[in-house]
């Protein structure tokens, strides 16, 4: 009975009503349409999109239709002593699916938590004009660079930079007295790169968090609260405007667009926009919130789809600037090419860490950083079995009756046929 429950929860989770029928996956069942899917992914195909990302695209697809279906691959446990089995569906590990994508942000939180330091953070958006976001989409390469483009941002208010070239006697940056005992050599720095906007349109921009404060030279840690707001968005604009100039764009008329976006936006005394957040992120479960929104996310949360009727499908998002619910109603096959641009290339690096945070670093900075953090207890179960043991109140991988943990019984996929029996 118990193994009826785990099987029909997700069920009982996502289930909605339309004007005419119940339907349980609301992005699966729209991708079930293979007509519209395959134009969706030959509009992918037209718009630049190289053959080697759409056919990851196409592999992301196939995986999602296949999320959590018993017929395309499952694995089955057994307890050694007893005859009871609990069959689980293989998960596609997807940010199509919105449950995979929530599954996959909560581990890497909780890998996460135990390296942030205990010190004040702030959260900070970066985002680009509306005449240059085309750019990014035309070259996905250039999305990396604009992660690069922060940290050299921070690394310019950090070191003091503007105060650097300003003396009269110049010293080499590799000369040990380039840094005076005040400055903050080694800063923390995580950067997620965002391709959507509220409304699934192309708008590429970054979230930052930032320490405030870090640690000089001699490994001991300085404060600092205040940021040049019109130094970091010059800088901004300055970086921006040098990664559209040397994009490797395929047509010649994009390439020339780009020249004089360029151009156009370098003479006019136009600020970039970046956003600060109101408060400091005083709390590692502050950080790890912030960082969570916006990693492995869906570009579409499921409840805000709130009809489908026959092509077309309808749903909201929270307008900012009228602060209340606005509707968008599209094709189903417009609707699945505005997802389907926001997935990333293979192996494409959405977070970056900079500065303390980044994986290399001295042993010594590592003994400074230290007294910093907290000693967090991560546990031992998966997230599978905390979720399961919250909702159900017991682990689905202990048989209920021995009160032992079971054994892999059989495994099957439909890629990788026949049968695989263990026992």
């Amino acid at each position: 009975k118990k193994s009826r429950i785990w099987n029909s929860a997700d069920f009982l989770y996502n289930i909605f009503m339309t004007n005419k029928f119940i339907i349980q996956n609301k992005l699966k069942y729209i991708f079930s349409n293979n007509n519209i899917l395959l134009n969706s992914i030959n509009f992918c195909k037209k718009n630049n999109i190289d053959n080697k990302h759409l056919k990851y695209i196409i592999h992301s697809t196939d995986k999602f239709l296949a999320c959590r279906d018993m017929s395309k691959g499952f694995i089955k446990f057994k307890c050694p002593l007893c005859p009871i089995i609990h069959k689980f569906p293989l998960t596609c590990k997807s940010k199509l699916y919105s449950s995979c994508g929530f599954k996959y942000s909560s581990i890497w939180a909780q890998n996460t938590m135990k390296h942030i330091l205990n010190i004040e953070h702030r959260h900070v958006l970066f985002t680009i004009p509306k005449e240059c976001r085309q750019f990014f989409f035309y070259d996905r390469k250039l999305l990396s660079k604009l992660s690069v483009a922060v940290n050299e941002i921070f690394k310019f208010t950090f070191h003091n930079i503007s105060k650097k070239k300003m003396r009269k006697n110049k010293i080499s940056k590799f000369s040990k007295k380039y840094f005076t005992d005040s400055d903050i050599v080694h800063y923390g720095l995580i950067s997620i790169i965002h391709t959507f906007g509220r409304y699934l349109k192309w708008n590429p921009h970054i979230h930052a968090i930032v320490s405030l404060g870090g640690f000089t030279k001699n490994f001991d840690f300085r404060k600092m609260r205040h940021f040049n707001v019109d130094t970091i968005a010059g800088q901004w604009k300055y970086h921006v405007l040098k990664i559209i100039q040397n994009g490797e764009y395929n047509d010649s008329k994009i390439k020339k667009k780009a020249l004089d976006t360029v151009s156009k936006l370098y003479k006019e005394n136009k600020r970039f926009f970046f956003n600060v957040g109101d408060g400091d992120i005083n709390s590692t479960k502050g950080i790890i919130r912030y960082l969570g929104r916006y990693l492995a996310r869906s570009p579409i949360a499921e409840y805000k789809i709130t009809e489908i009727d026959d092509d077309k499908v309808t749903f909201f998002f929270n307008d900012l600037a009228n602060k209340k619910k606005t509707f968008i109603t599209m094709s189903a096959e417009k609707f699945i090419s505005q997802i389907l641009i926001h997935l990333p290339p293979k192996n494409f690096k959405m977070v970056n860490r900079y500065g303390f945070y980044s994986r290399h670093i001295s042993d010594k900075l590592k003994k400074a950083m230290q007294p910093f953090k907290k000693n967090i207890v991560v546990s031992k179960y998966s997230f599978y079995q905390r979720q399961m043991y919250i909702t159900f109140g017991m682990n689905p991988f202990f048989c209920p009756e021995c009160k032992i943990r079971m054994i892999v019984w059989e495994f099957y996929h439909y890629l990788y046929p026949p049968l695989k029996k263990y026992h």
